[in-house]
């Protein structure tokens, strides 16, 4: 099991590239910004030598050093084991538990006809993006660091939009690692909710994957995302996982 968390861990980091990246003694310690949790956060994935009071204090003085909040992403595989409760004791707060779910693309219900009102494309067009950033109601400084995080993608994506009306009303991104693909930043806007659109995209994205030949899907969402949680559900989706985020002292 562990494994499995450490492999889609590391899908979601390439799917999510961070501006700057080092490694530490197993920890991958993340650097955007603090445009999103999981590009500036600590990602203890592997096992290492040094004392632990040791490293979280290395990882403290570098987010420190750049005026970020030292912040770690924890699931039940993190290394060492006991990690969560360490940072417990130095008064790291938890917060923003996330479902990390699967499911096979083979098991999906029967696809419906192509459906024109999606449209979809290879790179970030400044509509998708200027559509994420106003559903989203994302700052401008968060903006910029968005459109960099898109920039430096690496593995094969797809930007897809609904349009109706002329308008755009919903959006995605897909990012394939054969065999998985990640769903990213599926998003309707506000009062265009609940009428299917964001089943519409995230199925355009599952079948342009699965038409690349991917076999397995994840995505994350917060515990308290009840409606995307329904809506994932009914695709097949069912949990493997949780991950957490722990905050220490602004610098």
């Amino acid at each position: 099991m562990d494994c499995d968390i450490r492999r889609l861990e590391e899908l979601s980091m390439n799917a999510w590239p961070a501006l700057r990246q080092v490694v530490h003694d197993g920890w991958v310690l993340r650097f955007s910004g603090s445009y999103t949790g999981r590009a500036n956060s600590v990602h203890p994935l592997y096992p290492g030598n040094l004392p632990l009071g040791e490293k979280i204090a290395h990882c403290e003085q570098a987010y420190h050093r750049l005026g970020l909040v030292p912040l770690f992403k924890l699931t039940t595989a993190a290394q060492p084991d006991g990690l969560d409760g360490a940072l417990a004791a130095l008064n790291y707060r938890a917060f923003n538990r996330t479902s990390v779910q699967t499911v096979e693309l083979g098991k999906l219900p029967p696809l419906p006809a192509a459906d024109e009102t999606v449209v979809a494309y290879e790179s970030p067009r400044e509509s998708w993006v200027e559509s994420v950033v106003r559903f989203r109601s994302i700052n401008p400084h968060d903006a910029k660091t968005l459109r960099a995080i898109l920039a430096a993608l690496v593995p094969p994506a797809r930007f897809a939009t609904v349009v109706e009306g002329g308008e755009t009303v919903a959006c995605g991104l897909a990012v394939l690692e054969r065999p998985w693909v990640g769903l990213f930043d599926i998003v309707t806007r506000e009062d265009r909710r609940r009428r299917g659109h964001g089943g519409r995209v995230t199925r355009a994205l599952l079948d342009w994957a699965k038409g690349e030949g991917a076999e397995r899907a994840y995505l994350q969402v917060t515990l308290d995302n009840t409606p995307a949680s329904r809506l994932y559900a009914t695709l097949g989706f069912r949990e493997t996982y949780q991950y957490w985020y722990r905050a220490g002292r602004r610098p």
